[in-house]
């Protein structure tokens, strides 16, 4: 499993960066929470490393869609290496911190990492987007779902220690 994960670098890497990028737009908010900064870097860590495996979780969706619909049994290295490349948009996610337009940009984003993906299937696979689409969908539904249960999580988590603060 070990020689897998290092032979998957760049990919794994920009699985990495995209889920610290992700968790990084939570700073201000585990600020505005007074947390100490020993308290913000390891759940800055811990909602990295649970993102990317979100992250994760949907690429072997997508590789198990692709063998599955169009009978491509991708090598699981390459596949990695190939949608982590298409994960580059999400590097910009910390941008989501932004006030009054962070919707707009995750939503952007998060479109464009898909797209990315369906023209990686077509480009790579020889897949045409309608089917494309069908393929990458299954995957692009998985990670979101994860990512938002860990920000409602995060969310929740921060209000109810800033209750805890108030409250004293």
């Amino acid at each position: 499993m070990v020689q897998t994960m290092l032979a998957m670098d760049t990919g794994l890497g920009l699985v990495i960066g995209v889920g610290l990028s992700m968790s990084a737009s939570h700073l201000f908010s585990l600020l505005a929470n007074r947390l100490c900064l020993r308290q913000i870097a390891l759940q800055m860590v811990l909602d990295a490393l649970v993102l990317s495996l979100a992250l994760s979780l949907g690429i072997l969706c997508h590789s198990l869609m692709l063998t599955l619909m169009e009978h491509v049994p991708p090598q699981p290295i390459m596949m990695a290496n190939r949608m982590g490349a298409a994960l580059w948009p999400g590097l910009f996610y910390v941008l989501v911190a932004a006030p009054y337009i962070s919707d707009l940009i995750a939503v952007t984003l998060l479109a464009w990492i898909h797209l990315n993906v369906m023209l990686l299937l077509q480009v790579h696979y020889g897949i045409p987007l309608q089917e494309g689409l069908v393929v990458s969908l299954p995957g692009f539904v998985l990670a979101l779902v994860l990512i938002a249960l860990v920000f409602a999580q995060r969310w929740r988590t921060s209000y109810n220690t800033l209750a805890r603060e108030v409250g004293r």
